[in-house]
């Protein structure tokens, strides 16, 4: 007898913003709600946000992001963000949340696209020069 399908739990979900502006408090709020019901449906350890989309990003904007980082941290999971605008990844930069010197630690790693972001999840951990 076959079993009918199961739920597969996904490590990873990838979310592409559509929009090319991601400001205003209203705006916040719902992606917050759409960001965080996704990680939890999809039980996902780890996100993907994809900014390919996005030319202009507020401070409002930061808040859904954050939330979710500590939504995934909760599960030993990570943020990535991959495909910054010029633009927007000097906002991020300016405002610290990306670690662009490897000195500090930044809540978010940015990768150039949503492959090297999957792929940086499926890396073996560094050794410690052993």
């Amino acid at each position: 007898m076959t079993k009918p399908a199961s739920h597969v739990q996904c490590p990873v979900v990838v979310l592409t913003f559509t929009e090319d502006q991601i400001l205003g408090d209203e705006m916040a709020d719902v992606l917050r709600d759409q960001l965080l019901a996704i990680a939890v449906q999809s039980q996902a350890r780890n996100a993907i946000l994809d900014f390919q989309h996005v030319k202009f990003l507020s401070s409002a904007g930061f808040r859904p992001l954050l939330s979710l980082h500590r939504l995934l941290r909760q599960q030993n999971g990570k943020l990535l963000l991959c495909g910054l605008s010029p633009e927007v990844y000097e906002i991020f930069e300016v405002t610290r949340l990306i670690c662009t010197k490897g000195i500090t630690r930044a809540p978010f790693e940015v990768f150039p696209d949503v492959p090297s972001a999957v792929a940086s999840l499926f890396k073996p951990p560094a050794s410690d020069g052993s």
